[in-house]
């Protein structure tokens, strides 16, 4: 009988030690720390800019992932007209951003689906043109659209990831976004993303 209880008191031990393991190995992949990579269609100008960001994504739970980001958007894509006339286009902006994505098939799994949305705040400096063409008086010419300043918006993004190793600590995957803000900026694009459990 003693030896039942021995074997129940050790069963015990041995189980609560191996679910505090198992939290503790749970603990090590949240939160995710991500650097991304990509590109966005400017689509007041129509031309392709950089996107690449740094971002903290912890848990909130089994299906929920808190993402805080530090973007950066840029590019410049001049226009030639007739050889000889260029105009000036870019846009240039830098953004705090916040997210919260569902996780339907749960978090920290050998492949792993967000979906989501937020907003943003930033700065920016776009020039580019409202018309342009060509007069017979004036020669080439074009009326310049140009501002920078402070800016809001909203995000609505996807991604999937892969995990890279067993300890799914290291993970690789892309993701899809569109963005708007208050100067009529949008902003579709497409991102890879590396992503390491901290």
């Amino acid at each position: 009988m003693k030896f039942v209880y021995l074997t129940l008191a050790l069963a015990g031990v041995f189980g609560l030690a191996t679910q505090a393991q198992a939290q503790q190995t749970a603990s090590t992949v949240n939160p995710l720390w991500r650097v991304a990579i990509g590109s966005s269609l400017n689509g007041s100008g129509d031309y392709q800019v950089l996107k690449t960001h740094v971002e903290y994504a912890p848990l909130l739970g089994a299906h929920l992932r808190s993402v805080s980001r530090l973007a950066y958007v840029g590019s410049s894509h001049p226009i030639t007209i007739g050889g000889v006339y260029h105009i000036p286009q870019s846009y240039h902006a830098a953004n705090l951003e916040q997210e919260l994505h569902w996780l339907p098939f749960g978090a920290n799994r050998t492949v792993e689906f967000g979906v989501g949305g937020g907003g943003f705040v930033g700065y920016s400096k776009s020039r580019s043109y409202t018309s342009y063409g060509y007069s017979e008086y004036a020669g080439y010419f074009s009326v310049p659209d140009n501002y920078k300043g402070l800016h809001v918006g909203y995000i609505a993004s996807l991604y999937l990831d892969f995990a890279l190793n067993q300890e799914r600590t290291w993970r690789l995957g892309g993701r899809l976004a569109f963005q708007n803000d208050n100067h009529g900026t949008t902003l579709p694009g497409s991102q890879v993303q590396l992503s390491r459990a901290w």
